[in-house]
């Protein structure tokens, strides 16, 4: 791999410096030297703490007016990178060992690759599910933190919609791999286009593979890569009750955008699904705020 080639690292902030503190402690002490920028972009209401600036001279910091969502923030990033390729990085993330230089190695021998993501665990060490198929009516029932799931993680439908469990340490070509990490071609986001805006936040990584490989290009999930350590949810938990309101409607916009089922019967079906599980945790997520 030569020299020229850097790898931009990108994190969407919503209050949660003391998780973003640990996750640039690990990126900058693993990563080392460091191979391009890092940018840090602020979605909530108040500013960084001059604590974390002085800390970490060297990360462009932005605290945007207004509440711009994942995606278009993602866009953001995008729009200041300017290396070869863009990580994008969830602030809740520790790295546990170095990964930026083996994903840019891999790329980089694997030319119809435009996005691989790592190996995530969970805080207690086990397999994050971070590599999925493409959602189904079924992935309502069958998700990554849904009941029977969890009663029976065995079944053959969440094992086709969560791929990341396999014992393997080779990278394999999946539907799509979560935001939390994920290393990205620019030369693909060129073709493709950057992060749809309309999810506001939710899916807009699920879609964005989706695009890519629409035209051609790969989705690989290397669980060789890593291991880095996610804590989900740092930031939804500042606004459990938009969090939990803008899951649903982005996963049934998911679903209107691909629809190919006949008279979009599939899009109803998904529509009346989406407002019963909506209602359905809508009380055990009022309870959490309490």
């Amino acid at each position: 791999m030569g020299s020229f080639v850097k790898c931009d690292v990108g994190i969407v902030s919503y209050r949660c410096f003391d998780r973003l503190s640990m996750c640039l402690e690990s990126l900058l002490s693993m990563e080392r030297p460091f191979p391009g920028k890092v940018l840090v972009f602020e979605n909530g209401p108040e500013g960084f703490p001059s604590s974390l600036e002085k800390r970490f001279p060297q990360v462009t910091f932005r605290k945007n007016r207004q509440n711009l969502g994942f995606a278009r923030t993602c866009n953001e990033i995008i729009k200041a990178s300017v290396a070869p390729y863009i990580c994008f990085l969830n602030p809740d993330t520790v790295l546990k060992r170095p990964f930026l230089g083996r994903a840019m190695h891999f790329l980089e021998c694997n030319r119809e690759v435009a996005v691989v993501g790592p190996r995530i665990v969970n805080p207690d060490g086990t397999v994050q599910e971070s590599a999925r198929g493409f959602p189904r009516l079924s992935t309502a029932f069958f998700g990554r933190t849904c009941l029977l799931t969890r009663f029976m993680p065995s079944n053959p439908v969440s094992k086709r919609n969560l791929q990341a469990g396999y014992s393997s340490a080779q990278p394999i070509e999946v539907d799509w791999v979560t935001g939390a990490c994920m290393v990205v071609r620019r030369r693909a986001i060129r073709e493709v286009g950057g992060f749809d805006e309309g999810f506001f936040m939710y899916w807009e990584d699920c879609d964005w593979c989706t695009r890519f490989r629409s035209i051609g290009w790969k989705v690989l999930y290397h669980p060789g890569l890593g291991p880095i350590e996610h804590h989900s949810g740092s930031s939804s938990k500042k606004a459990r009750l938009k969090s939990h309101f803008w899951f649903h409607k982005s996963a049934v916009r998911l679903y209107l955008k691909y629809d190919v089922s006949p008279f979009h019967l599939g899009s109803v079906l998904a529509v009346a699904g989406g407002i019963a599980r909506f209602l359905m945790f809508l009380p055990m997520v009022i309870a959490s705020m309490e």
